[in-house]
């Protein structure tokens, strides 16, 4: 992996020796994150922007969050963490706002033009208002929105372009990869087997999903929201979202395999997991690539959707 350091004027910075870094992208996680450590003669310059580039292609592109330089006898050695450009959406507030008849372009209009992004968004909108509430960030407006219509989250690219995640039409294979290790998780922590929640705030939480899933698996664990609040239009998709999110984290595999591998995230992926039920087509939720004085590697994480057999009931 090569990297490239710009200070806050705009002028390349030298890179030295390089001594470790890990990439760490997120399938939950809006930026991805950058620790990278090399040789430095002397105290550098302010760093400003952070690029990474894989096969010649550019994989990050970001900020630098802090940066550290230690000099001692023995030489000096430089500390950098970053996060993609994304961080700009995550870090600037959104006004608050209550759309009528909103579009996904719209609201990239409004919170992410300004800051450098542009729209490869699907074209999509709503014939309901859309209520964009104090405290929200950019991204949350504009993300909100999107996966309340598609069920599929914003990213941004590299390249600062905002797209939705979308699972690859193309199938890899684990047993591809040189596989040094796997780990095969079953996480029951997060799972919620009931959501009840109101829609106005004089009233009882008469609304309610039950996964009966998580009831015949014997989890009993429930979360009451009031949603009275945001349109009604998003007040199911709202609950609903809440119980499948900790859904996906039910059952994951772990993999750490040799070098700098190519993995996308929601890339899908074959793998042996016999201790859930065989082989089986995973996607992608995270992945690190890193260097050390051991060479590179990169881990994976990968998930399946989980039918969570769902009800929803009004009582």
């Amino acid at each position: 992996m090569i990297f490239e350091l710009f200070d806050i004027n705009g002028n390349v910075v030298p890179v030295g020796k390089i001594l470790f870094y890990e990439l760490v992208s997120e399938a939950a996680a809006v930026c991805d994150g950058l620790r990278l450590s090399f040789t430095a003669e002397k105290n550098i310059c302010e760093i400003c922007i952070v690029k990474a580039y894989s096969r010649k292609k550019l994989v990050f592109n970001g900020f630098c969050d802090k940066q550290k330089t230690v000099l001692n006898q023995n030489g000096g050695r430089c500390f950098i963490y970053a996060r993609s450009s994304a961080a700009l959406l995550v870090d600037n507030e959104a006004v608050p706002c209550q759309y009528s008849n909103p579009s996904a372009r719209q609201l990239w209009f409004t919170n992410a033009r300004e800051l450098g992004f542009e729209c490869c968004l699907p074209e999509l909108y709503s014939e309901h208002s859309y209520l964009v509430p104090k405290g929200t960030s950019c991204y949350g407006a504009i993300n909100n929105f999107v996966s309340a219509v598609c069920k599929a989250p914003v990213y941004a690219t590299p390249e600062n372009e905002l797209k939705i995640h979308t699972e690859s039409s193309s199938v890899k294979h684990l047993c591809d990869y040189r596989v040094l290790s796997l780990s095969y998780v079953i996480n029951r922590s997060a799972l919620i087997s009931d959501i009840d929640y109101k829609i106005n705030s004089a009233d009882n939480y008469a609304y309610h999903f039950k996964s009966t899933l998580a009831e015949k698996n014997g989890i009993k664990r429930r979360r009451l929201y009031n949603l009275s609040s945001i349109p009604l239009w998003q007040r199911e998709i709202t609950a609903e979202q809440k119980i499948n999110s900790a859904l996906e984290a039910y059952y994951s595999v772990s993999a750490e395999l040799a070098g700098d591998c190519d993995f996308h995230i929601y890339d899908r992926v074959l793998a042996n997991a016999d201790m859930f039920s065989g082989t089986e087509i995973f996607y992608v939720s995270e992945i690190v690539k890193s260097k050390s004085k051991n060479g590179e590697k990169t881990a994976v994480v990968l998930k399946k959707k989980t039918d969570g057999e769902l009800i929803n009931y009004v009582a």
